[in-house]
């Protein structure tokens, strides 16, 4: 009995001693390294902001137009919008039908504020027929806006300065005359983009009582 449990007793030892020594020889088991993936969130660009307008960017204008007599030429001149056409085979010396040239003006303005504009006015109207008649007014006027937008800009105006009135006469006299010069835009549009735009505008004075024409923003 003593015998066989020393027996057993050295077994277990034994085998307990195999054991440690598979366990030295394998090592401690490697953990395989683990692959740790990122994903990272692509964050869109930020688009770009619309701009908005800004009437400062673009202060001044500068326009050319043309458009129907004024009240000036009309009233300083003999011509009273009525045309004298003599009968066939008359021999009357009365004035023949005029040729009306065009009421043409220049104009330059600058936005001190949005709504207040301040600039001048040269204008040139020529009427052409047995007598000639000329008007020229240069004028420092004032714009009033009540729309001040990107595309459309509605305003009145007043305008005051000096004129002259230029007759030669058939006979071959010349006669010439200064007046003061006023006028006044009732309603004026100027339509298109920040630098091109089309103008028309009415006015009763000095300037033509209907005209359109192009501008230019620098």
């Amino acid at each position: 009995m003593k015998k066989s449990m020393i027996a057993i007793c050295l077994l277990l030892c034994a085998g307990g001693m195999y054991a440690q020594e598979v366990q030295s020889e394998v090592g401690p088991q490697q953990q395989s390294p683990q692959t740790v993936v990122v994903v990272r969130k692509e964050t869109p660009a930020p688009m770009p902001a619309h701009k908005g307008y800004d009437w400062r960017e673009h202060r001044q204008s500068v326009s050319i137009s043309v458009g129907l007599p004024s009240i000036y030429s009309t009233a300083f001149g003999s011509h009273a919008w009525n045309f004298y056409i003599p009968a066939p085979g008359s021999t009357s010396t009365a004035r023949r039908s005029e040729i009306f040239t065009g009421a043409w003006a220049i104009d330059y303005g600058y936005n001190i504020l949005r709504w207040l504009r301040l600039g001048a006015s040269a204008n040139y109207e020529c009427w052409a027929g047995n007598d000639r008649t000329h008007d020229v007014s240069l004028t420092a006027r004032v714009d009033f806006t009540y729309i001040n937008r990107e595309h459309v800009r509605l305003y009145s105006g007043i305008a005051v300065g000096l004129g002259m009135h230029i007759a030669h006469y058939a006979s071959g006299a010349v006669e010439g005359i200064y007046i003061p010069a006023a006028n006044l835009t009732p309603i004026g549009l100027n339509f298109g983009n920040e630098r091109v735009f089309g103008l028309v505008e009415t006015n009763i004075g000095s300037a033509s009582v209907l005209r359109v024409g192009i501008g230019f923003r620098p």
